[in-house]
C-alpha cells in the first residue's frame, strides 16, 4: 500500500506536466482577418493603366470610323440621288472643321477674283467627272491626344465604274464632333490643304479679305 501511494505522488507531475503540454499544444490559432486591405504593387497599377488607355483608344477608333462611314454613306445617297453630283460646299460646312471652311472661303472669294476655279478635282468623290462611286475599305490609320487636341487618319478607296482611287481624310475633333480637316488623294499625292494655299500664292491676303 505504502509503495503504491509512493508511485502516485511521483507520477503525478508527471502526468500533470504531461496534461498541461496537451492543453498548450491544442491551441487554435486565431483566423486571418479577410477584412484586411491587400496593397497592390507599381506594376498592377500600371498593367491597369495600361489597360484602360487601350479601351479607351479602340472605343475612339470606333466612334472615327463610325463617323466618317456615317459621312460618306449619305455622300454615296446624294450622289445617287443628284446623277453623280454633289454639293460639295453645304457638305464642307456640315462635316469640316471651322479652319477648313474659313480656308475654303479665300479660296473661293480668289476664284471670283480672279475668274478661276481651284478645284478640278472633287475633294468629297475624288474624281473629275460626275461617275456614281463608292467608298470602301475605311481604317482608321492613326489617332492622337496631344495638347488637349484630339486627331485622327482614315485612309479609305473610291470606287468608280472602271477603276478605283485611294484616299485619306484628317479628322479633328472640335465642338462634340469629329470633323475633318484635310483631303488627300493618294493616287496623285494630292494634299488639298497644301493646294488651297498654293492656289493663293502662298500668301493670306486672299484669307483677310
Amino acid at each position: 500500500m505504502k509503495r503504491l501511494l509512493k508511485a502516485l505522488l511521483i507520477g503525478l507531475p508527471v502526468i500533470t506536466s504531461l496534461m498541461l503540454a496537451s492543453c498548450g499544444g491544442s491551441k487554435t490559432e486565431t483566423p486571418a482577418d479577410n477584412d484586411t486591405p491587400q496593397i497592390l504593387d507599381t506594376d498592377t497599377v500600371m498593367v491597369s493603366d495600361t489597360l484602360v488607355s487601350e479601351v479607351s483608344a479602340m472605343a475612339e477608333r470606333g466612334m472615327v470610323l463610325e463617323r466618317v462611314q456615317t459621312i460618306y454613306s449619305l455622300i454615296k445617297q446624294e450622289c445617287t440621288y443628284l446623277g453623280g453630283s454633289t454639293d460639295s460646299d453645304l457638305l464642307d460646312k456640315s462635316f469640316c472643321s471651322k479652319s477648313w471652311n474659313q480656308l475654303l472661303m479665300a479660296v473661293r472669294r480668289q476664284e471670283y477674283l480672279t475668274n478661276t476655279l481651284f478645284f478640278e478635282v472633287n475633294h468629297w468623290t475624288m474624281s473629275h467627272d460626275t461617275d456614281l462611286v463608292s467608298f470602301e475599305e475605311f481604317e482608321v490609320t492613326n489617332l492622337a491626344f496631344s495638347d488637349g487636341e484630339k486627331r485622327a487618319q482614315v485612309d479609305f478607296t473610291v470606287y468608280e465604274d472602271k477603276n478605283y482611287t485611294p484616299a485619306r481624310i484628317e479628322l479633328v475633333y472640335e465642338d462634340g464632333q469629329w470633323k475633318i480637316d484635310n483631303f488627300y488623294h493618294l493616287k496623285y499625292m494630292f494634299n488639298m490643304r497644301e493646294r488651297m494655299w498654293e492656289y493663293l500664292d502662298n500668301t493670306p491676303m486672299a484669307y483677310l479679305l
